[in-house]
């Protein structure tokens, strides 16, 4: 049996306000029907799992808890593990208070054991100074929530991603330690999210070659390159990636999925 995990942006929804592709409920349903063991992966560091399954049953999309999985499901796991518990915070209000009712003291100075990076759209002068001096100074550990590199915004743009902002730390500090990545297609992230799901091939659907399915590739699993989201089909060439499979809508896949063997 296979199971699956599906990204959301430019998989499931289209764009930052979560709002979905025509075939999106259906396809869900059809899984539900046909018993394929699926889950949601995201790396949306901008709201915590609960509130996103919130705001996606607000846009007609309804996921149990346990079927959502992104980078704050596992980020307090591994800040309790390696004792870090004063934190700065690039990110969202919602990110700050998340992390501050999981018991974690969230402060606005250099003076703290890790920085932790998320997707703001605030982003200053001030934040990148506190950033760099917690680091170069506290010997903070840089910990982003994921390693994206580049994300698409509404308008059709593109911001650097939490990766991006990380690794400008890393220079800028001559930092020396491995950076973790907590979000997909990372091995603790994929452990996590398939540690209860039954089935023995996991495929990976998603719209982002460079961060999700090359990375997934390298861990062993299936990859499903979706022409829905961000990059078009002629990436691929320059990416010299080749996905194991490519589609062009969720009835594509749905139609794909038909044919594969319970």
């Amino acid at each position: 049996m296979i199971r699956l995990l599906l990204d959301l942006d430019g998989v499931l929804v289209k764009d930052k306000a979560l709002n979905p592709f025509p075939d999106t409920s259906d396809f869900l349903n059809f899984l539900r029907r046909k018993g394929i063991p699926f889950k949601v992966v995201s790396n949306n560091s901008t709201k915590p799992p609960k509130e996103m399954i919130e705001s996606l049953k607000g846009k007609g999309i309804f996921l149990e808890e346990e079927k959502f999985v992104s980078p704050l499901s596992i980020l307090p796991h591994y800040l309790r593990r390696n004792g870090i518990y004063r934190l700065f915070v690039i990110g969202t209000p919602n990110l700050k208070s998340y992390l501050e009712g999981e018991g974690f003291q969230v402060v606005e100075n250099h003076a703290v054991q890790a920085v932790i990076i998320g997707q703001d759209r605030n982003l200053d002068f001030t934040k990148i100074k506190t950033a760099t001096s917690a680091v170069f100074l506290s010997n903070a550990k840089i910990l982003p929530v994921n390693l994206s590199r580049i994300v698409k915004d509404d308008d059709g743009l593109y911001f650097p991603g939490a990766g991006a902002i990380a690794r400008m730390l890393v220079h800028a500090c001559n930092y020396r330690e491995d950076v973790p990545n907590l979000g997909k297609p990372s091995e603790e992230f994929i452990n996590y999210a398939i540690e209860d799901m039954p089935g023995e091939e996991t495929y990976l659907v998603s719209d982002d070659i460079y961060t999700d399915l090359v990375g997934a590739k390298n861990l062993g699993i299936k990859t499903i390159f979706m022409t829905t989201g961000k990059y078009r089909k002629e990436e691929l060439s320059k990416a010299n990636f080749c996905p194991d499979f490519i589609f062009e809508s969720l009835k594509d896949l749905r139609d794909f999925l038909e044919t594969l063997p319970r």
